[in-house]
Formats: structure tokens, sequence, C-alpha cells
């Protein structure tokens, strides 16, 4: 069967025109001359009118030639059914015919909405052509209360201070000198007849107030203010004051 007269309209189709959408508006135009509803009849229908327009167009491009060749080839099972009701089709076979009728369903409700969009564009104009200056606005919510406002900053600043992050301390050690060392190891010796150099270190906390200690002991030892005896090695050291007055044991 040749083309009928119904799609002479498509003879000189392209698939680069605006007009075309593809093998689903092919087959809603080839249903809405018949005043049709979408179903596997009026597939059936439209088959040979279909088939036909896809012989007259070999230079489809690879693409559009697939989608046409592929509705082609699931119209053909449905107007073999038709015309065979004894005929059973597999389950992909019935999947396949399911799925062209729910796609051009769904594809007639878009073209539709699409033209009667058409139709109405432009009508009623919201906003006049040409600029328009900008006119500053202010159009706060309607729950906008100065008590909603009120909490409203006072958790953003609570979210504020939770965010903030604290900072490592850092503690300086104090510096012992030397002579704040000899001072106070003169006035200890002072105040007793004989003192060690351990009783006098234990207080210390830091190895290097120990060295300092010892430092400012040798210092006392060389002016001549206190003398040191150790009576044997690594033994405590026993520290006197040298001044006048003190009786030496």
């Amino acid at each position: 069967m040749g083309p009928s007269d119904d799609i002479t309209s498509y003879t000189g189709f392209t698939i680069r025109t605006d007009s075309f959408e593809g093998p689903y508006d092919l087959i809603l135009d080839l249903i809405d001359k018949r005043k049709l509803s979408v179903n596997e009849l009026s597939l059936s229908q439209v088959t040979d009118e279909y088939i036909a327009f896809v012989r007259g167009h070999e230079a489809f491009p690879m693409e559009e030639a697939a989608q046409f060749i592929g509705v082609a080839a699931t119209l053909l099972l449905i107007k073999s059914k038709s015309l065979i009701p004894e005929l059973e089709l597999s389950m992909e076979e019935e999947e396949d015919v399911e799925d062209l009728t729910r796609r051009l369903k769904q594809y007639e409700t878009v073209r539709d909405a699409r033209q009667e969009l058409a139709r109405i564009f432009g009508r009623s104009m919201m906003v006049p052509a040409g600029e328009r200056v900008p006119e500053p606005m202010f159009a706060p919510s309607r729950d906008l209360t100065l008590e909603n406002l009120s909490s409203a900053l006072a958790n953003a600043l609570a979210s504020i201070e939770k965010a903030e992050e604290k900072l490592p301390e850092a503690r300086v050690r104090p510096l012992v000198t030397i002579e704040e060392m000899m001072d106070t190891l003169l006035v200890r010796v002072q105040h007793a007849m004989t003192l060690s150099f351990k009783e006098f270190s234990s207080g210390s906390t830091e190895r290097v107030e120990v060295i300092v200690s010892f430092l400012a002991l040798l210092e006392l030892v060389k002016q001549g203010a206190v003398d040191a005896n150790q009576h044997d090695p690594f033994a405590d050291i026993r520290i006197t004051n040298t001044s006048a007055g003190v009786p030496r044991y």
C-alpha cells in the first residue's frame, strides 16, 4: 500500500524542521486526521501510512532512523494482532505494545498543552516592553514582629558565641636568675647553722631550677659567703654560713 493523501503534507519533511518532533508526532497526526483516540485499534489503522512514510524518507540520520524503525516494528505487531486475533505475542512484545500506547498518550497530553500555551502566549502582557527604573521596596513577612525579630537576633548571637573557638593557652615559665637564687640560698643559710643542698633544692619542680641552684652555690663559695663540704662522691653537699659570729662544727 502506498502513501495515502492524509500524509501528503509530509512530502517535503526533514528532521531539522521545527514542525515535527519525531515518530510519536507523526502517529498522533495520522490518528487525529481520523478523529480517533489512542488505542491499539487506531494504531493498527495508521500502520500502513506510517510504514509508507518511513520508506519514502531513506535519508534519515542514524539516530532518527532507528527511532522510526523501532516504532514501525511495534506498529506491525499491533496490526498483525488485529488481523489475526489468535496470534499470541510474547511477554516482551506485549510490553512493547503497552509501552508505545502509554508513551503516545503522554505525548498527546504534552502536545495539547504546548499548543494551548502557544495560543495564549503573549496575549496578556504582565510587564510592558522597555526598561523600568527599579523601585526599592520593603515587603516584610507577616510574622515579622518585634518579639520574633528580638528572638531571632538572640538566637543568632547565641550561635555565634557557641561557634567561637577557644584559643590554646600558653604559659610562660618563670625565669630564675642566678642572682635571685644566690640571695635565696644566702638567706636560708644565714637562718640555719647548716643546710644541705638537697634540702635547699627540694622545692624545685624543674631541672633548670636545680642547675641554677647549684651554680648559685658555686658562686657563693667562690665569693667566700658560704662553705660547702662533700665527704663522699655523689653524697649530699653540706652548706655552712661563713659570716662572722656563726660558730662552725
